[in-house]
């Protein structure tokens, strides 16, 4: 009897198109943020070896064909052959305990699978242009399956899927590891992802099939955990290239050290740094020095597009982060940068002293020798000289992807997602190029009991006359007359 009804349950499961139930802890993380997303949102999952994410496209493609009749899904691989060899056996192992009446039907001719209710699941590789057969026409959604490894994928992309959600408003999936050229085109999709908030990132540890055991042997197999193979592989790491990266330091590793809330010292000296663009992004960031730490702290940022950028709402956005980072409940004031730089462009800098009646006022930055300067940068950032606040999410994304416009050519960055230059690395790079590193913010005589200094019988005390005679000559104290 509970055979019985297990088969009906999962037969009136299928024809509901509910197959959840045949998914893993990790797959169904997957699958609720494909169902939670808005129309015509494109994701993309950066997802480790085994993840089981071509199974969970398999399922997400079957039950948008079950449950909307006359659905159109577009599956992408790679190869013609790995549809042969990946994506059609996982189709069988789902259809297994589909009921017969709605079962699709495979036609190799066509590489469809044809359904009763007048749906189809369009299959394609990419390569020797078998994608092109998926051009024009409706499609509900589309997917990309091993994108990594997909060749002409932004073609592919851009002119053959996209526009077949345009009047459907249907969702796209590209679903990969992360790939081994560094100029690939998923990369580029990658780091759109990550500027939306699209991207979806499950590593080795996240796959709930896959036990302690198996992840230390797939590390010995790799020849260990820091290989580029197990990070790229396992941990969907982007491997930097270091023709093209342009701080091939800011890994995951200095990442995961150097990002994090900074306490704030009782003094310091603030700056304020500024990238102007106006087709580019106009990037501010705002941080200070710790003195007594000897690291450079930005803790905020604030970014817009040259065509969104007002004077006035660019002196707003200011100084409300100025009140919000420094101001004093003590003073009742807002302490002021000690410096404001920024790229030089008189116009709009002087027009913002002027608009302000002198209380934001940018220095020209000095931009001579910016290779100098982009060096400094990366040995600081390296030697933990640096720390950025979580919340400059633009700064890091930038760090992170920055790359020369070409192997050869090391003088200009290549275009970022975002509509800019990584014009935030320009920005932090003006910032650690103006702090005054050698100005000590603390007042005379910080920190130090001026009792224990001023003493009139120092043999009463367990002290050595010696040490107290010399704060006495450091900070020019006299010896109280004892007569």
């Amino acid at each position: 009897m509970a055979t019985i009804n297990k088969k009906a349950a999962i037969e009136e499961l299928w024809r509901r198109g509910n197959l959840s139930f045949k998914l893993d802890k990790c797959q169904k993380e997957l699958y609720k943020l494909f169902y939670d997303s808005p129309a015509d949102e494109i994701q993309t999952w950066l997802l480790a070896r085994r993840s089981g994410k071509t199974y969970c496209l398999c399922i997400l493609a079957l039950e948008q064909c079950i449950r909307q009749k006359n659905s159109i899904v577009k599956f992408v691989s790679p190869t013609k052959l790995q549809v042969n060899n990946n994506v059609r056996p996982l189709f069988k192992q789902i259809l297994q305990d589909c009921p017969d009446d709605i079962k699709p039907e495979f036609r190799g001719k066509d590489y469809i699978y044809y359904f009763p209710n007048g749906s189809e699941i369009q299959l394609a590789g990419t390569d020797s242009r078998h994608a092109e057969k998926l051009r024009g026409g409706d499609s509900h959604i589309w997917f990309v399956d091993e994108a990594g490894t997909c060749s002409d994928l932004e073609n592919v992309v851009k002119s053959i899927l996209q526009p077949t959600t345009l009047i459907t408003k249907g969702k796209g999936i590209l679903a990969s590891t992360p790939p081994r050229e560094s100029e690939h085109d998923f990369l580029k999709f990658i780091e759109e992802a990550e500027t939306n908030g699209t991207l979806t990132k499950k590593t080795i540890y996240d796959n709930p099939r896959i036990t302690e055991e198996d992840i230390k042997r797939e590390i010995r197999k790799a020849g260990g955990a820091h290989t580029d193979f197990f990070r790229r592989e396992f941990l969907c790491e982007i491997i930097k290239d270091s023709t093209t990266s342009v701080i091939p330091e800011f890994t995951s590793e200095l990442e995961a050290k150097i990002v994090k809330e900074w306490p704030k010292p009782p003094f310091f000296d603030s700056y304020e740094a500024m990238d102007l663009g106006f087709k580019d992004l106009t990037v501010i960031i705002f941080g200070y020095f710790d003195f007594r730490a000897d690291k450079v702290i930005i803790e905020d940022e604030f970014v817009t597009t040259g065509n969104e950028m007002q004077l006035p709402a660019l002196m707003e956005a200011i100084k409300k982060k100025e009140y919000n980072l420094w101001y004093n409940v003590l003073t009742n004031e807002v302490k002021k940068p000690y410096l404001r730089v920024s790229d030089i462009n008189y116009i709009v800098t002087n027009e913002i002293s002027r608009a302000s009646r002198g209380e934001i006022h940018f220095v020209p930055a000095n931009k001579d020798d910016k290779d100098a300067a982009l060096n400094t940068m990366r040995v600081m950032l390296a030697n933990e000289k640096i720390i950025i606040h979580p919340r400059c999410t633009t700064l890091l994304r930038h760090l992170r992807n920055v790359k020369w416009k070409s192997a050869t050519v090391k003088t200009i960055f290549a275009r970022s997602p975002d509509n800019g230059h990584y014009d935030a690395v320009d920005a932090l790079c003006y910032f650690i190029r103006h702090v005054a590193y050698s100005k000590n913010p603390y007042p005379a005589n910080y920190g130090m009991n001026m009792k224990d200094l001023y003493i009139a019988r120092p043999d009463r005390f367990n002290r050595n006359n010696a040490q107290i005679d010399a704060y006495r000559k450091i900070f020019g104290i006299r010896k109280k007359d004892n007569g």
